[in-house]
């Protein structure tokens, strides 16, 4: 029993830890089917983790191959100026996008352009496109998978705490049935605090600090529960059980 309720707390938290949304593994930043990615052997990471919408290696080839001294203008401020304007080094990895005046991000523009410019290959263009729509859709399927792998997690932690709490609360009846637990609400006060590794009375195991613990106070002695579900479970089978001996009036 007490290792049922033990493996679903750390599934809780296992699962608390794994479900979030997609992440590239060398920057730890969400992916989103519109950044530029790349693979390194099976791993799905940012093809440039300093700027994830930057061109891919097929639209720079467009770039710098073919477009290099195209002209465009900026949609938001229609300075016009040629696309080697906004990097004098090709060969830097890290290129800006900005416009030349006011400096927005042109990334977009740059891109509808290589897309769309009838100077540079039509093969090339399409490959270019095709890339990218084909990693688009490998990233939706992804998150879709994780999604989907969320829930599955999701489900499997709330069976496996009923089947805890059922164990529990089979305990808790066996332990009232001996006076080994209070069978009534013990009439001192209850104090609600953070764990301290004492026992919980109906599970045995240690309530740790990042548990909630709840101690029943009568006389000298106390009693602790964990709060979030051992002492609920209490509470129910008390009441429960006081009611079926007339000891508190029905709900």
């Amino acid at each position: 029993m007490a290792s049922t309720l033990q493996r679903s707390r750390t599934v809780a938290a296992a699962v608390t830890i794994e479900m979030t949304e997609t992440k590239c593994p060398r920057c730890f930043q969400p992916v989103f089917p519109d950044d530029t990615l790349a693979f390194e052997g099976s791993l799905l990471m940012h093809f440039d983790c300093g700027r994830p919408r930057d061109l891919s290696r097929q639209e720079r080839v467009l770039l710098f191959g073919h477009c290099w001294g195209h002209q465009m203008a900026c949609p938001a401020c229609g300075h016009e100026f040629r696309l080697f304007e906004l990097s004098p080094n090709r060969f830097e990895r890290c290129n800006p996008t900005c416009c030349p005046r006011c400096r927005i991000d042109l990334i977009a523009s740059v891109r509808e352009h290589l897309y769309a410019c009838p100077l540079s290959p039509e093969v090339l263009r399409r490959q270019a496109h095709e890339a990218r729509e084909n990693m688009r859709r490998l990233v939706k399927q992804v998150r879709e998978l994780t999604r989907q792998a969320d829930v599955a997690a999701g489900e499997l932690l709330g069976a496996r705490k009923q089947s805890a709490s059922e164990t529990v609360r089979r305990t808790i009846k066996v332990k009232l049935h001996a006076g080994g637990l209070p069978q009534v609400d013990v009439p001192g006060p209850t104090r609600a605090c953070a764990g301290d590794g004492s026992k919980c009375a109906a599970c045995e195991q240690p309530i740790s600090q990042q548990h909630l613990m709840v101690i029943l106070v009568s006389g000298a002695t106390g009693t602790a529960f964990h709060a979030s579900d051992c002492f609920s479970l209490w509470d129910e089978s008390v009441g429960r059980s006081a009611r079926l001996r007339g000891l508190l009036p029905a709900r």
